[in-house]
């Protein structure tokens, strides 16, 4: 995942961006209850886009509010509607960025896909909390649901991982306070500081995938092509029926794209050790995937559309 692709995939959007979101207002309440967001509080907003929470922040009586996005045509649209002293946007890497201030509320709405390092990430901005602030990693939707709508677009995002792998990372930096996922959200919550008092507020209902979700499984690579499954060549090809085909199709489908972003995270990994040359060859190993992956997707409309 590359950050030009990344931000230039969000400049095509922008001028549509308002217009096309929609929001759920108690389950943004929801959010921002859990992320600390109330009267008198500095609150910074990562990835911003065209500043689609803001309003709510400043309902809530929000001090101040300093929003960031990486993608400038994002951020112009921000400006240009939000042009009080009490909000300021800034165009830059929220991973990278040295903030001048520290904030109560951090809050990552909709985003963490495109990130390239999650972990760097929430190390970054945890250093920007305020004593007892909070930082949030939130999504209005089910990480299934997140998954299966970035499915098509991997090369400016990657998988949301499971809750608990969050809340992991979170409890390096923070004592969680919230951890939920189910039908409805996915948010992990954490404060600042040793808070060993507090109770977590935990929800995890993970939707489970029919065939199998790919990412949850803890497995080492050291496997055979098997995983467990008995999806021989003589199974896959005696196929009854077309569903089954599209079944079977759509399995196979999910766990190659699984395997592209886990060799794109190898890539990723061996380009920082200095081993270009390998790094190389992964990267063209994943852009063979991504092709082979967009036929299979094809063929998969097109016994659809024919089932239908």
């Amino acid at each position: 995942m590359k950050t030009s692709e990344v931000k230039a995939f969000f400049a095509e959007l922008a001028s549509s961006w308002d217009e096309n979101n929609e929001k759920d207002s108690a389950l943004i309440g929801e959010i921002l209850d859990n992320a600390g967001v109330s009267a008198g509080k500095d609150v910074l907003d990562v990835a911003c886009g065209t500043g689609i929470l803001i309003p709510d922040y400043l309902d809530r009586g929000a001090a101040s509010v300093t929003a960031i996005d990486i993608t400038p045509e994002m951020t112009e649209i921000a400006r240009k509607k939000f042009t009080r002293d009490d909000v300021t946007v800034i165009c830059g890497d929220a991973a990278e960025t040295e903030f001048q201030k520290k904030f109560d509320c951090i809050v990552i709405y909709n985003a963490l896909p495109h990130f390239q390092d999650p972990e760097r990430l929430i190390s970054h901005l945890a250093g920007f909390l305020k004593e007892n602030g909070i930082l949030t990693v939130a999504h209005g939707a089910s990480r299934q649901h997140i998954n299966n709508h970035h499915r098509n677009v991997m090369n400016v995002s990657r998988p949301l991982m499971p809750a608990e792998e969050l809340a992991e990372i979170f409890g390096r930096y923070t004592t969680l306070t919230a951890v939920i996922s189910d039908e409805r959200m996915y948010q992990i919550a954490g404060m600042k500081g040793d808070h060993t008092e507090i109770m977590v507020k935990k929800i995890i209902n993970e939707e489970v995938d029919e065939m199998h979700d790919h990412m949850d499984h803890e497995h080492t690579h050291g496997h055979t092509h098997e995983h467990g499954h008995e999806h021989t060549h003589e199974h896959i090809t005696a196929f009854e029926s077309t569903e089954q085909a599209v079944r079977i199709l759509s399995y196979m489908l999910d766990h190659n794209r699984s395997h592209a972003e886990e060799l794109h995270e190898i890539c990723h990994r061996l380009e920082a050790t200095g081993k270009e040359k390998a790094a190389e060859f992964l990267d063209k190993a994943v852009d063979a995937f991504r092709e082979g992956n967009e036929l299979m997707d094809q063929a998969l409309q097109l016994l659809n559309s024919e089932e239908e």
